[in-house]
């Protein structure tokens, strides 16, 4: 089994990105989008490979539930704290607005976690499509708040974050995924 510390080491995309914040930033969001694709994926498997379906979907759950954990951590307690500085009054009710979508993909997060737990046997029509609307709904939040920050979030932080800041937001990061 690997560690989530694990998930980062060597020269991994991830551990090479993590020097520069707002790259990695858009880096774990294509890594995000590809867990989302799975997700989605698996709904027409579901009844006639289930285990596979299931494995697919408990690999795309461990990546949110240390990846994805990290990258909202780095968001929320280092980007966004050092943005603030210089935001505009609409740029700080964007990123309060990327707060609230923070909350509102959790909690379809553990929807989906909460409909895949009910799986104990077969799957049923109703329980595939019970699956299917939440695993579009977690897809639909998460792309276009990805869209939003990849656009308008990382061309605020270039232009506000400083070197130091940068360099300080990279060894949180690092910390947070225990290399450091």
């Amino acid at each position: 089994m690997i560690k989530p510390s694990q998930l980062c080491q060597g020269n991994s995309p991830e551990r090479q990105t993590l020097d520069d914040p707002l790259r990695h930033l858009t880096a774990c969001h294509r890594r995000i989008e590809e867990r989302l694709d799975t997700l989605e994926r698996v709904t027409p498997h579901w009844q006639s490979r289930r285990d596979e379906a299931l494995a697919a979907v408990r690999n795309a759950f461990r990546f949110f539930d240390t990846n994805g954990v990290w990258h909202t951590e780095d968001e929320e307690r280092s980007i966004f704290p050092r943005m603030r500085h210089g935001l505009s009054e609409d740029e700080q009710a964007y990123v309060g607005e990327l707060e609230r979508q923070h909350d509102v993909a959790e909690a379809a997060y553990e929807n989906l976690r909460a409909i895949v737990g009910k799986l104990n046997e077969a799957p049923t029509g109703e329980w595939v499509a019970e699956y299917d609307a939440a695993a579009k709904t977690l897809a639909r939040l998460y792309r276009d708040h990805i869209a939003s920050e990849d656009s308008r979030l990382v061309e605020i932080g270039a232009r506000i974050l400083n070197a130091t800041e940068l360099e300080t937001i990279s060894a949180e990061m690092k910390r947070r995924r225990g290399l450091a």
